[in-house]
């Protein structure tokens, strides 16, 4: 009985070397003579429609295959962002190669801004990947002081990332002060615009030689900044000028 259980074990472990040794001889010798694949570049596939990847793809023997999709900011939707492998790599002819594509662009929801104060608007805005835009100080009975009237685009507007949005904040009752705004070192070019959106009005121009100032920039104004004046008070201002000499070649 031990001699025929010790003949089998030998047996087996005869069958199993034979075997080992088949399959060396297969994949060393035979395999490569039925498997001979050659090797292609991946081409580049970069900001190329999924079916204009899947066509070149095709010209090269490769196959595709689709990834994850990701909101991109500049390339267009459907469109591929990066594939594994990389342009340039060399692969076996029938190999898929992954693509990553594109979402788009990701929107934001603009926030309801009116009546919450423009430190608030800011925040919001900012926690929405929002900017804030031009601002236009408006005299109001209802909203109170520094609060948002209505802003522009409306709530609800989906929005890219970074996008302006407008705001009209209230100047108080039109009957009461209004604060002067700082024009100093502004171009003069920007002044009347400026005055505007804080309900003033451009008063009168002069001109000082001042070299320390580039030539159009305001080096003073009357009131002064901050002065509480009234609604549409014309605010005088002094405008840098060179020297003629200093100015000639």
């Amino acid at each position: 009985m031990r001699t025929f259980f010790a003949n089998g074990v030998l047996v087996a472990a005869s069958a199993l070397v034979a075997a080992l040794l088949m399959l060396g001889l297969v994949d060393a010798v035979i395999m490569p003579h039925i498997v001979d694949v050659p090797n292609v570049k991946v081409p580049r596939l970069h900001s190329l429609s999924a079916s204009q990847a899947s066509q070149r793809l095709q010209q090269w023997g490769l196959k595709i295959a689709t990834g994850d999709s990701i909101y991109h900011e500049r390339t267009p939707l459907g469109s591929v962002i990066d594939h594994l492998p990389e342009a340039g790599q060399r692969v076996k002819k029938g190999r898929a190669v992954t693509v990553l594509l594109s979402k788009g662009p990701r929107y934001y929801t603009t926030p309801s801004l009116q009546g919450v104060s423009l430190r608030e608007a800011r925040l919001q805005l900012e926690s929405n990947q929002l900017q804030t835009g031009n601002i236009l100080y408006v005299s109001s009975n209802e909203i109170p002081e520094t609060a948002v009237i209505d802003q522009h685009p409306t709530a609800g507007t989906p929005l890219k990332r970074d996008s302006r949005v407008d705001l009209r904040i209230s100047n108080g009752p039109p009957s009461a002060m209004k604060t002067a705004p700082n024009l100093i070192a502004l171009p003069i070019d920007s002044a009347e615009d400026t005055l505007r959106k804080y309900e003033m009005q451009l008063g009168r121009i002069e001109s000082q030689i001042d070299n320390s100032s580039p030539p159009g920039t305001i080096i003073s104004q009357a009131p002064k900044p901050g002065t509480q004046t009234p609604r549409n008070t014309r605010i005088h201002l002094r405008v840098s000028a060179q020297h003629p000499q200093n100015g000639a070649r």
